[in-house]
Order: C-alpha cells, then sequence, then structure tokens
C-alpha cells in the first residue's frame, strides 16, 4: 500500500495496549507509521500516554472524550496537515489482510461516496454481523446481515456503516462536518453518514474488506443503554421527523418495562441470572431517554449503574 493522500487515525483507549496488535496489522499492510494517529483516551485521570510504535504520531486526550470527539480530534489534525482520505478505527478492529488495499481502491473508483466501510465480523470467528447499516422509515438503525449482491466495484450502497472501520473522504468532511460531539459514542456514525446522503454523497460497504470487531455493549450495558436510548431517539427524530421520535420514545418505555420485569424475576430467584443487568438496561434506558427530551448531552452520568470499563468521562 502506499498512497500518501490517505491518514489513519487509531482511537486507543486505556492502558491496555489493546491498540498494538491493530498497529503490527496495519504495518503488515504497507501503511507507513508516519501515516497513523493514535488518539488515546485515558481510562483514568494522569495515565499516561502508550509509547509511539512504528513512527506513528500519540495524541492524548486530557480525559476520556468517547468515539465522537475523540475521532475527531485526531481526524482534524490530519485533514488540516491534508489528509484526502482517512480511514478511522477503534483500537479492537483487526483489519483482516488486503483490507487497506480493498477500502482504497474503492474509494479512488467510487469518488461519490464520502463513507465506505468494510464487512463486519464478530471477533475471532466467521460470522458476519454488518454489510453495512439500514435506517428504516422510523428512523431505527439496524445492521444488514445478509450478503448483498455486489455491485460497482464491488460496492454495496446502504445507509450506514459501523463507526469501528470508516473510511471518509476529507472534502465531504469539509461540507457536512465531523461526527456529533454531543453524541459522545453510539448512533454518531449513522448521524454523520444521514448528513452524508443528503449533501448528495454515496455510502457503501466495500465486499473485498473484511474487518473483525467486538460489540462493547456488553461490558458496560447501563452506558450502552444509556447512550443507544438517548441518540437513537435524536438519530431517529433528524431521519424520520416526529414518526421517528415517537416510535424510538415508545421503544424505549418498552425496553424499560421489560428489563424491569427480568429484574424482578431475578430478584426472586424466578429466573436464572444476576439481576443488575437488566436493572442497569432499564436505568440506562429511562435516564437516557429524559436526558434527550431535557438536552442533556456527552458522556453517560458517572453514577449510572452498569458503566462497566467506562472511566474518565
Amino acid at each position: 500500500m502506499s498512497d500518501p493522500s490517505l491518514a489513519v487515525v487509531v482511537l486507543a483507549y486505556g492502558a491496555g495496549g489493546e491498540h498494538r496488535p491493530l498497529l503490527a496489522s496495519l504495518q503488515a499492510e504497507g501503511v507507513p507509521g508516519a501515516a497513523i494517529l493514535v488518539v488515546h483516551n485515558p481510562a483514568d485521570a494522569g495515565e499516561a500516554a502508550p509509547a509511539s510504535e512504528y513512527g506513528c504520531e500519540i495524541l492524548q486526550a486530557d480525559r476520556n472524550l468517547g468515539y465522537a470527539a475523540g475521532m475527531n480530534l485526531g481526524l482534524a489534525r490530519r485533514r488540516l496537515a491534508g489528509a484526502e482520505l482517512l480511514l478511522a478505527l477503534t483500537h479492537d478492529t483487526r483489519l483482516r489482510p488486503g483490507s487497506v488495499d480493498a477500502l482504497l481502491a474503492a474509494a479512488r473508483l467510487r469518488p461519490d461516496c464520502a463513507v465506505l466501510g468494510p464487512v463486519q465480523l464478530l471477533a475471532g470467528t466467521e460470522e458476519v454481523f454488518s454489510y453495512g447499516g439500514l435506517l428504516r422509515p422510523d428512523g431505527t438503525p439496524t445492521h444488514i446481515r445478509e450478503r448483498p449482491a455486489g455491485e460497482e466495484a464491488g460496492v454495496h450502497g446502504c445507509d450506514w456503516v459501523d463507526g469501528g472501520t470508516v473510511l471518509l473522504r476529507g472534502t465531504a468532511l469539509d461540507q457536512v462536518g465531523y461526527f456529533d460531539e454531543r453524541f459522545w459514542g453510539y448512533c454518531e456514525e449513522a448521524d454523520l453518514c444521514l448528513r452524508a446522503r443528503r449533501a448528495g454523497y454515496g455510502v457503501g460497504v466495500v465486499l473485498a474488506a473484511e474487518a473483525d470487531q467486538e460489540p462493547g455493549g456488553a461490558k458496560r450495558p447501563g452506558a450502552w443503554a444509556y447512550l443507544s436510548a438517548r441518540n437513537g431517539i435524536a438519530l431517529a427524530r433528524r431521519a424520520a421527523g416526529i414518526r421517528g421520535l415517537a416510535t424510538l420514545s415508545g421503544r424505549s418505555l418498552k425496553l424499560i418495562a421489560i428489563n424491569l420485569a427480568r429484574a424482578a424475576l431475578r430478584a426472586a430467584n424466578l429466573r436464572p441470572g444476576d439481576r443488575r443487568e437488566p436493572w442497569a438496561l432499564a436505568v440506562g434506558t429511562a435516564r437516557g431517554t429524559i436526558d434527550y427530551f431535557r438536552g442533556r448531552w456527552g458522556a453517560p452520568p458517572p453514577d449510572l449503574p452498569g458503566l462497566g470499563d467506562l472511566h474518565n468521562a
């Protein structure tokens, strides 16, 4: 791979070095270290930045900025330096061989596309969980789980792509803006794709590119429920207007009731499992829904149950 127009932004979190195998895979794909910028979201106050590897640049955030602001920090820095194509990656992404070249080839052949992503597989398996995403008429985002027929240059048009691996065109970002930092995490990639499509750009999945990803919701059920509820309602409102607002608000109320019932049954030993998980889901969904209507944005509240590995936000 040799493309001086490409910059890679890796969003790393904590002191565990989970991004290091990703850096090694990028090197194996021929991406020069100078093209890579690692943005480090510290999990604890005072946490040291990771050491530079392969000559990549390290940019230390002052706290855990979440996905949207953390990615924007790196994307804006490399866009200002002249990058035309920006590959945004989370630290737990693992690109399969040939995927970087496939994404770049698709970007060259499809200049109308502002956002491209790979096929996403569950880490350590051959199970595909996303051939891109759709927005239903009510604004609800959903993954495409069955392989579509190939289109021009092996690009399948879709409504949005998963933010774990996303190739962005710099000129499109100049026009439609970067990730909405109010979202903090979850749904911001679908929101960016919505803005890009409304501006006349294409969004698609490159069928020859593949990436492994480990969805993190189970590690932080309360935070996931909070952000999914609040940001999901915001996305649906933007995509489908009042219908989206009503549908997602109603769905949130249903999820709250279901998870409160699950927690009660577990507390009474009528169902197996730890009651704290459905309780965190219920509380997270309720507070996320309320916070959408009261206009509270940014990171989840620090007193939310089920924050898991989410710290220093």
